[in-house]
């Protein structure tokens, strides 16, 4: 496992058409370049031991990557907790267990052979990540799609290529994760797939 500055993730974010969302500048929303992309998000599964094979489904079909850059946006990894917190003292043993640069803002690079280790920490968000601040950009070297962790207990997926979303659609849902067809709260933004019934 590897980490780099965000300024050096960024520049090569960049490099690969990637960039800030201008329209959202205080949220660090990446998105491709030249607005062609397409876009969809899967529930996590309510049962936790179903959330390892539901993230690892969604890691596989990234396809051939060899790295995977993982930036928590919006925060730091954390540097110490409050004992008497219990879920935050139990993720800061996974994170520190993990590895991860912990009490800074850098970018952690899991390269293949450490899948497990990246299905964990996902894992762990999705269990203890409640704000934005605990959210999870995965990008893989060839940039051609991207995963978000959403605190709205889903996870977002989205193609530079339109045409490639169908492949994550069908192999979702072979996985046994069709899409959801309706938003997981009300306070989340419904998507246009969903109004247009795309799927």
């Amino acid at each position: 496992m590897d980490s780099l500055s965000e300024a050096q993730f960024l520049q090569w974010a960049a490099r690969e058409g990637l960039h800030l969302d201008p329209q959202y500048p205080q949220s660090a929303v990446l998105t491709f370049a030249g607005g062609c992309e397409e876009a969809r998000f899967w529930e996590v599964p309510l049962e936790p031991h179903r959330r390892p094979h539901f993230i690892d489904s969604l890691l596989k079909l990234l396809g051939d990557w060899q790295l995977c850059y993982v930036w928590r946006h919006m925060g730091r990894w954390p540097s110490s907790v409050e004992p008497l917190r219990i879920n935050d003292a139990v993720e800061f043993q996974i994170l520190r267990g993990l590895g991860l640069p912990l009490g800074t803002a850098d970018v952690v690079a899991f390269s293949r052979d450490e899948l497990e280790k990246l299905v964990t920490l996902m894992f762990s968000t999705t269990i203890f990540g409640w704000s934005v601040g605990d959210d999870l950009y995965i990008v893989p070297d060839h940039a051609q799609a991207l995963l978000q962790t959403d605190h709205h207990e889903v996870i977002h997926v989205v193609c530079r290529h339109p045409g490639d979303i169908q492949t994550w659609v069908d192999g979702m849902e072979h996985a046994g994760f069709p899409l959801p067809d309706s938003p997981p709260d009300s306070t989340f933004k419904t998507p246009s797939w969903m109004t247009r019934g795309d799927g």
